[in-house]
C-alpha cells in the first residue's frame, strides 16, 4: 500500500469510527486535543503570534512568511506528536508520520516520493519525525533537498539536545520550539478534563484529592504517563464499585495498586523537601542536607531530580567561591544517568556534601541578574568599532586590526586599556566577588584591573 493511500484510510477510519472503536482506544489517545487551543501547558510556544500558530494556518492564509521546518524538542508527554498533528489538521495539509526508531532508509525514500507526488497534484504535506536523532547523519541529510525546496512542511520531535544530535545543516533550516515539562496545574486541567470529558471517562468516577495528587506526582510531568495511571486506577476503582454496588470513587490506594515506585510523600512534601534540601545546602548544613537528600530518596524522588538540584545550588550558592562544587554536581548527575538506583545514592550524596561545604558566593547570580536588568532596562549599546568582526560572521581575531583600532592584550603584556563595553554604560560593574573561597584572590585582582581601566593605564604592569 503507498504512503498516500495508508494516510487516506487512516484519514477515512478517524472519521468514520464507531463508538466501540473509541471507547477500545487508550485513553491517553481519546483524550489528545482537537485544536492548538485545546493544548495544555505550552502557552508560550502556542501564543496567536508563534511560528507554530502561523504553520497551522492554511497555506497562503498568511500575509507573512511561513517557516517551513520546526524542531520540538522537550521531555516525554508534552506534546510533540500532538502539536504536529493539529499543525497539519488545521492547515488542512496532509500529514505522513516517521518514527526513526524504526523506519527505514527505504520508508524514508518512499515518504519523500509520497510528498513529491501530492506537490505535484496540488497537495500540501507534513512530514513528520519522531525522534528524529535516532537518524544517522546521512539519512538526516536526505532530509535537506525536501527541507530546502519546501517539497514538504518538516516538523520533527525529539527529547535530545538538538545542537548534539542533529545535522548541522538540517538544524540551521528549523525554527527550534522548547516545549517544557507540564507543571501541577497543567496536570490537574488534563486529569480534571478526562474525568468529565464524554471522549474520556466520562464522570462514571470521581477521585479524591490524594488520588489526583498522587496521579500528578507520579508523572514526572509526563502528560501521557498521568492519564495512562488515571486509566489503569479508574479500571480498579469501577471494578470494585462493581463487586460492591457503591458508586466508583478512585482512591490513593487505587493509584498506589498500578504505579511502581510511587513516593510515598504528597505534593507539597516533593517541593517542600526540595526547598528544604537546597537550603540545608545553602547554609552549609552538609547533616541537613544529608538527611533531606535520603529522605527524599527513600520516599522514592527521582535521584535525577535531586541531581538537577544539587548543579543549581552549586551554580548559583557557590559560583565562583569555588567552582570545583559544579563540576561535582555535574559529574553527580551523570553517574546518577549511568549507575541508577540505588548505587546513584553515593555518587549523589558526594555531590550534596561537596556543594554544602563549600564556601558561598551569589557574587555570579547577582551579576546576571543586574545585567538582566540593565538590558531590560533599554541599556542596548551596540558594539564597539573596534570589537567588530572584521572577517565575517564567527571572526574572532586575536590580532591588533589597524582597520577596527582593536589592540590585543596579548601583544601588551596581558592588558591594555579598551573600552569593551557598549556606549553609554561604559563603568557598568556586575560582578562583585564575595569575601569567600576563590574569591578572596578573584577580588584583589578584579580590583587592581578595574583601578587600571579607570586610571588611564594603558598596558600591563
Amino acid at each position: 500500500m503507498s504512503i498516500e493511500a495508508r494516510y487516506a484510510g487512516d484519514a477515512a477510519n478517524t472519521s468514520g469510527e464507531s463508538e466501540q472503536n473509541v471507547i477500545l482506544k487508550p485513553l491517553a489517545d481519546r483524550m489528545r486535543p482537537k485544536s492548538l487551543d485545546d493544548v495544555i501547558g505550552q502557552d508560550e510556544v502556542l501564543e496567536p503570534s508563534s511560528p507554530l500558530r502561523i504553520m497551522a494556518q492554511m497555506p497562503g492564509a498568511s500575509q507573512v512568511v511561513v517557516p517551513g521546518a520546526a524542531l520540538l524538542y522537550g521531555p516525554p508527554g508534552t506534546g510533540k506528536t500532538t502539536i504536529a498533528h493539529l499543525v497539519a489538521s488545521q492547515s488542512h495539509r496532509r500529514m505522513i508520520e516517521l518514527s526513526a526508531v524504526d523506519s527505514q532508509v527505504d520508508e524514508l525514500r518512499s515518504a519523500l516520493s509520497a510528498a513529491e507526488r501530492l506537490k505535484r497534484r496540488g497537495e500540501e504535506t507534513v512530514l513528520f519525525i519522531d525522534e528524529i536523532h535516532r537518524y544517522s547523519r546521512e539519512e538526516q541529510d536526505m532530509l535537506l533537498p525536501a527541507v530546502e525546496k519546501r517539497l514538504v512542511t518538516f516538523i520533527a520531535a525529539t527529547t535530545e539536545a538538538p545542537s548534539s544530535t542533529l545535522a548541522p545543516a538540517l538544524l540551521s533550516r528549523c525554527i527550534i520550539v522548547h516545549l517544557h515539562q507540564l507543571g501541577i496545574n497543567g496536570l490537574e486541567q488534563i486529569i480534571d478534563r478526562a474525568v468529565a470529558s464524554p471522549d474520556g471517562l466520562d464522570g462514571r468516577i470521581s477521585l479524591e484529592p490524594d488520588a489526583r495528587k498522587l496521579i500528578i506526582l507520579s508523572s514526572g510531568g509526563d502528560a501521557r504517563h498521568a492519564l495512562t495511571t488515571l486509566e489503569a486506577a479508574a479500571s480498579r476503582a469501577s471494578h470494585r464499585a462493581q463487586d460492591e454496588g457503591t458508586d466508583a470513587l478512585l482512591t490513593s490506594d487505587d493509584v498506589r495498586t498500578v504505579v511502581d515506585n510511587l513516593p510515598s510523600c504528597s505534593v507539597e512534601d516533593h517541593y517542600d523537601m526540595a526547598s528544604a534540601l537546597v537550603k540545608s545546602m545553602r547554609g552549609s548544613d552538609v547533616d541537613a542536607s544529608i538527611y533531606w537528600a535520603t529522605r527524599m530518596l527513600e520516599a522514592g524522588e527521582d535521584p535525577q531530580f535531586i541531581a538537577r538540584r544539587v548543579i543549581v545550588c552549586a551554580a548559583e550558592d557557590v559560583g565562583m567561591a569555588q567552582p570545583q562544587a559544579l563540576q561535582t554536581a555535574v559529574s553527580a548527575a551523570q553517574a546518577v544517568a549511568l549507575v541508577g538506583m540505588p548505587d546513584a545514592r553515593v555518587p549523589l550524596l558526594e555531590a550534596v556534601i561537596a556543594v554544602a561545604i563549600a564556601p558561598k558566593s551569589d557574587a555570579v547570580l547577582q551579576a546576571a541578574l543586574a545585567a538582566k536588568a540593565d538590558i531590560s532596562g533599554g541599556k542596548l549599546g551596540i558594539v564597539p568599532m573596534h570589537l567588530r568582526s572584521t572577517k565575517g560572521f564567527g571572526d574572532s581575531s586575536t590580532s591588533a586590526s589597524a582597520d577596527t583600532g582593536y589592540r590585543n592584550p596579548h601583544d601588551f603584556g596581558g592588558f591594555v586599556r579598551q573600552q569593551y563595553l557598549p556606549y553609554g554604560i561604559e563603568d557598568a560593574q556586575y560582578y562583585h566577588p564575595k569575601r569567600s573561597g576563590m574569591e578572596t584572590k578573584i577580588a584583589p585582582w578584579l580590583e587592581q584591573y578595574r583601578e587600571a581601566s579607570r586610571s588611564g593605564q594603558t598596558t600591563a604592569d
